[in-house]
């Protein structure tokens, strides 16, 4: 298995690859989901490349953000750029990048981003028949799951995470940071409001007592101790989570999984105690097994958000001059970092500058002792202790950060040959079977007094102190006593390092395009896209409604919407009783001329069926799918499918994509802005549908915050999510809903409603093709009210009859959950 660890910065780069790592993924300043951090230039790229490669290493490289139509340009010039540096895959998640790249770069090996929320067979196998070559899979995907995904889909290389911070949605379907904030996750910039305190409030009890503040901040995901099950589970790449972290912890993660990784391949499948322990020690906010073994609970961590440290002791006294004794189970040293949980207001934390034990002053304190430290803040007898600096653990990780040192040197073997009358021949071969051979100017003559010996050519050919190489095994041939110049010797073995680091470098490339090609490739795609015609709709702008329940769905279709979508989640499947309704609900639909399509789950693991008999029994319009797999599955069936707006479509490539995979038209991504709606060629945009009016939900996740705060009990769970509304209150007293469906996945829904009833003179001038309203939480009578509005304002706008849009908003407000707002149509995201 592929050891895969983060970097970024350059120190992060070598922290990884000196300690052990096969491969390292980073981002370049632009296009990469962690735009926080430092990031690499091209030719820190480049750098990198030479320097993983001639080690026999790889790099990914992350371009896993949405694309606006404005930056295809800069970012397929980066993309050419990374190529020309002999990158080893591309990190995306943009599906109408990918379908660009296909075209102008065939041979670059794609790796579709955990951002894509891949978490099915028909998900992957999507990918595989769009050119990628791995896939990292959501993070929510049990052990049984990703065993069935393997099982079905053997020829596409499978990576996951095992180590490091875990997102409360799946990634790829949250849009908290950016609509509270305007800082996307699928921009790279998120502001990770997760981490953030909030009160869960039932409607009809108020607050909850709660376990802790935080109920959406996940635990850290630590599989080290399910590597061999992992292995066994056929996953061809281990990811570290950590390109915001200094390199410290990359060095400290990455060499700990390869020492488990080399202990394993020895036969060895258990993790020592010690080992466990750096990994705490270096960072973290509890460890889990997330999701690997099932569900259950430990996956969050509500009491805080940050890094915990490692237990080390209680406060036993503290005087009033600050100095506090504490005993210890591990050790402390003067330059730990350390934080005392005490019982009310604020942890204090501080610095170890002085230590005593027994009235003696001491660098450090063993397990058992009971130092005296100076604390600035009130701490009580029983108070825990935690380091969260190791200064021993962080020094060891610091001085594996060095570039070449000989611990991680590429083992060569050295033959030299010395004959009368021939020139000195030096070759270096590495253990691949490359090569790379060199030759002294002069010949070798008789020596007159002392001739070279064994040991003097090799003092001279080992001197690779500034190569990445190191001679392992040595051979000298020499037939008689001979002398050659040493200058000449250091030259020939200067000219023959340097050719093997070529010679590995050429076959490690993969291949490339020059800019020739590459501009012809740009100019034939801007002609086809240029060309590109899809016959345009023959209606007016439609109106549709997501319903999440039959009578609301019965509402919509009686006041006015052309087309409902009825969500397969909120029926609980179509063998109960519900099938009757829907029958009946789709007799409407026919007598009225609109249409009843059927919204399937957003997430459907392996293991969860889909009912596609009944489906096509009931005869529904058409499916809507939230996922590559069930538009797969969909388009495969012969049903007309709609791509839904999880799907992250944000550019017009994608759009075409959408369109040309099958798709009868495409929702665009919330997170799009007016300004960039007008930049859009019109004929994709009447092919598109606009999120409108309705709550819109932010996240989705698999992990379940009443476990975690108390509320459901350990093994069998009472389901307090069914009794009762809840909602997260913030810092600021919003409350932002929370529901669960049928299989306990979450969705928080935002504290303000969107409304762009105001906007609708601008939305049918830009000819957007459908026009939807977002009804899951809303009741029958409010839909069927709010269907009546935007039914009149569009017709009348249509008709060019005079609207009073305000006064319809006013109309709007009175069955409305909350106050209204437009999100990101003026403000767009970053």
């Amino acid at each position: 298995m592929e050891l895969l660890a983060p970097a970024g910065n350059w120190e992060s780069f070598i922290a990884a690859i000196e300690n052990g790592a096969d491969a390292v993924y980073l981002g370049g300043r632009e296009f990469s989901a962690r735009q926080y951090a430092a990031n690499f230039g091209i030719e820190d790229i480049g750098k990198a490349v030479e320097y993983a490669h001639v080690r026999g290493k790889k790099v990914y490289i992350t371009v896993n953000t949405l694309i606006d139509q404005t930056e295809f340009d800069a970012v397929l010039d980066f993309v050419f750029q990374l190529q020309e540096s002999g990158i080893d895959a591309l990190i995306i998640q943009d599906i109408g990048l990918m379908s660009v790249l296909r075209k102008v770069f065939p041979d670059l090996r794609l790796h579709a981003s955990t951002q894509m929320t891949i978490h099915n067979v028909s998900g992957v196998r999507f990918l595989k028949e769009n050119g990628f070559s791995r896939v990292v899979l959501a993070r929510e995907l049990t052990r049984q799951e990703i065993e069935a995904i393997r099982e079905a889909v053997p020829d596409i290389e499978i990576e996951i995470f095992v180590h490091g911070a875990l997102c409360y949605s799946y990634s790829g379907q949250c849009l908290f940071s950016s609509v509270v904030g305007g800082r996307s996750g699928n921009r790279g910039r998120c502001a990770q409001p997760c981490r953030l305190p909030y009160r869960l409030r039932s409607k009809e009890k108020g607050d909850y007592a709660q376990a802790g503040e935080y109920p959406l901040s996940p635990a850290d995901l630590c599989l080290i101790q399910c590597l061999p099950d992992i292995k066994a589970a056929g996953v061809d790449s281990l990811k570290i989570e950590g390109r915001m972290k200094r390199p410290e912890y990359v060095a400290t993660v990455t060499r700990v999984y390869r020492q488990a990784l080399d202990r394993l391949e020895a036969g060895e499948d258990t993790v020592p105690q010690e080992m466990l322990e750096e990994l705490a020690g270096i960072f973290n906010r509890t460890f889990t097994p997330g999701l690997w073994a099932g569900r259950g609970t430990g996956v969050l961590s509500p009491s805080r958000p940050n890094n915990r440290g490692i237990y080390i002791g209680r406060v036993l006294s503290q005087k009033a001059d600050g100095f506090t004794s504490i005993r210890l189970t591990r050790s402390l040293r003067v330059g730990d970092g350390i934080e005392v949980w005490v019982r009310s207001g604020k942890n204090p934390a501080t610095v170890v500058t002085h230590l005593e034990v027994q009235g003696q002053a001491v660098q450090e304190a063993g397990p058992g002792s009971v130092p005296v430290i100076p604390l600035s803040c009130r701490v009580a007898p029983g108070d825990r202790v935690f380091r969260t600096h190791d200064t021993v653990l962080v020094g060891r990780a610091a001085a594996t950060m060095v570039e070449n040192r000989p611990e991680g040197k590429v083992k060569i073997g050295a033959v030299v040959e010395v004959s009368r009358g021939e020139p000195l021949k030096i070759t270096f071969r590495d253990k691949r079977g490359i090569k790379a051979q060199a030759c002294t100017r002069s010949t070798a003559v008789p020596a007159e007094t002392r001739p070279l010996s064994e040991q003097d050519i090799y003092e001279k050919v080992s001197r690779l102190g500034n190569t990445p190489f190191e001679i392992e095994d040595f051979k000298l041939f020499v037939e008689e006593p001979l002398i050659v110049p040493f200058s000449e010797i250091n030259q020939a073995r200067r000219e023959a390092a340097d050719q093997l680091r070529e010679n590995i470098l050429k076959l490690a490339k993969p291949p490339a395009i020059d800019r020739k090609e590459f501009t012809r490739r740009l100019n034939e795609r801007a002609a086809k896209s240029s060309e590109w015609r899809f016959e345009k709709p023959a209606r007016r702008t439609m109106l549709s409604v997501f319903a999440g329940r039959v009578d609301v769905a019965r509402a919509a279709l009686e006041s006015g919407a052309d087309r409902v979508y009825l969500d397969l989640e909120g029926l609980k499947g179509l063998k109960t009783s519900e099938r009757v309704k829907v029958l009946e609900l789709k007799q409407l639909a026919i007598n009225k001329g609109h249409e009843l399509v059927l919204a399937l789950p957003r997430i459907t693991g392996p293991l969860q069926e889909i009912p596609w008999d009944e489906i096509e029994e009931v005869g529904f319009e058409g499916v809507l799918a939230a996922n590559p797999g069930l538009l797969l599955e969909a388009r495969e069936r012969g049903l007309t499918v709609f791509a839904d707006y999880p799907l992250n479509t944000f550019n017009p490539e994608a759009a075409r994509f959408w369109l040309e995979h099958g798709a009868e038209n495409f929702c665009l991504s919330p997170e799009l802005s007016s300004s960039q709606l007008k930049n859009w060629p019109q004929p994709e945009l009447s092919w598109a549908e606009v999120l409108t009016h309705g709550d819109l939900i932010l996240m989705v996740s698999a992990y379940c915050p009443w476990k975690a705060l108390g509320q459901g009990k350990e093994g069998k769970c009472e389901r307090p999510c069914r009794e009762d509304e809840f909602f997260l209150v913030d810092r600021k007293g919003y409350e932002f809903p929370v529901r669960a469906d049928n299989h306990c996945r979450v969705y928080l829904f935002n504290s303000r409603t969107l409304c762009l009833i105001e906007e609708l003179p601008e939305l049918l001038e830009l000819g957007i093709g459908t026009l939807r309203i977002e009804a899951r939480l809303s009741s029958a009578q409010a839909v069927a009210e709010t269907v009546l509005v935007y039914r009149q304002a569009i017709d009348g706008l249509i008709q060019g009859k005079p609207v009073r849009l305000a006064s319809l908003k006013e109309r709007l407000k009175k069955v409305a959950l909350s106050d209204f707002s437009k999100i990101h149509y003026y403000r767009g995201v970053v």
